[in-house]
């Protein structure tokens, strides 16, 4: 055994005495992943979980069993994830459930994170005013208008070709339904919906859940806030929407003590090695070391029917 495996299991070691007569597990989320990079963090998981599906996830969150379960999930709906993800978790037996961006499948147009780094990989360094925790503190409106200005000021044509870029299509996403994949709501822009109206906030949520249902033909079942940003009312609308789960970024593990409409979820990388995913869960585990990778705390910003800015803390 390598020094790297002996610490990622003795890491994991901890975690499970952490978690000792708990049920419940990990809900990890990613946003792209070679085959290779999903083969090696499959293989990695399975040695302390039992992977399940989006149908088991409530019952699993209240019943203890032999292990801790493991529930992977991505976010966007990349091209890649049809082409190469999808298909090396079905060899390997393995459910997940893709969080799709409906409107990016439907017209295709780049997420507005991906512009940001095709602009700062063509300029080789990042302009003043796309700092990413500062475009998180803004509305789509305005995150897409600074954007605009960055290429226009400095001539840009963006290379936004790849397929961990463009999106995949409803033809795609319909195939890895049939195939047993679950299919789910991610928004309709990927608007971080803390930063933008209650009225806009709730349209998304309502609309890419409906745009799934109609488009997949089954019910959508879950919904995960874009970027990870939530209030309780916005997530309870999702609720009433008709998910059964929805989905933070909350670095925790998962158990009954989370109420179905705020489920935490553990980011991984496709680059991350066994000893990082070890490390990240069991960190995961004391339920307060990670930092929440939404990027802006746990003080949003609300925007009132005047134009103005208060703060909200949640619970």
């Amino acid at each position: 055994m390598t020094v790297g495996s002996a610490v990622a299991a003795g890491s994991m070691a901890v975690a499970r005495r952490l978690r000792a007569g708990r049920a419940g597990g990990v809900i990890v989320t990613q946003h792209v992943a070679s085959a290779l990079q999903t083969r090696a963090q499959v293989n990695a998981l399975r040695r302390w979980f039992d992977f399940i599906h989006h149908d088991e996830l409530l019952d699993r969150l209240e019943r203890p069993g032999r292990r801790p379960f493991c529930l992977l999930t991505f976010d966007d709906g990349k091209r890649s994830i049809a082409t190469q993800t999808a298909p090396e978790l079905e060899r390997l037996g393995v459910p997940a459930v893709f969080y799709v961006t409906t409107g990016f499948l439907t017209d295709g147009s780049p997420l507005w994170f991906d512009r940001r780094e095709a602009i700062i990989k063509s300029l080789g360094h990042v302009p003043p005013g796309l700092e990413i925790d500062d475009l998180k503190r803004l509305s789509l409106e305005v995150i897409h208008d600074r954007l605009d200005r960055a290429c226009a000021g400095h001539r840009l044509v963006l290379d936004l070709t790849s397929d961990d870029v463009l999106p995949m299509s409803w033809d795609d996403a319909r195939a890895l339904a049939r195939r047993g994949f679950t299919i789910a709501a991610h928004g309709v822009h990927h608007c971080v919906l803390t930063r933008e109206t209650e009225t806009r906030a709730f349209c998304e949520i309502r609309q890419s859940i409906e745009d799934v249902t109609s488009r997949i033909g089954v019910p959508c079942a879950s919904f995960a806030f874009p970027n990870g940003n939530y209030t309780p009312r916005l997530a309870r609308h999702a609720l009433e929407c008709g998910v059964r789960t929805v989905m933070t970024t909350e670095p925790a593990w998962a158990d009954g003590r989370y109420p179905c409409w705020r489920l935490p979820r553990v980011e991984l990388f496709g680059r991350d090695t066994t000893l990082k995913v070890a490390l990240k869960l069991s960190a995961a585990a004391t339920g307060r070391l990670l930092a929440n990778p939404d990027g802006t705390g746990r003080r949003y910003w609300r925007t009132d029917r005047f134009g103005r800015h208060d703060a909200t803390s949640l619970p």
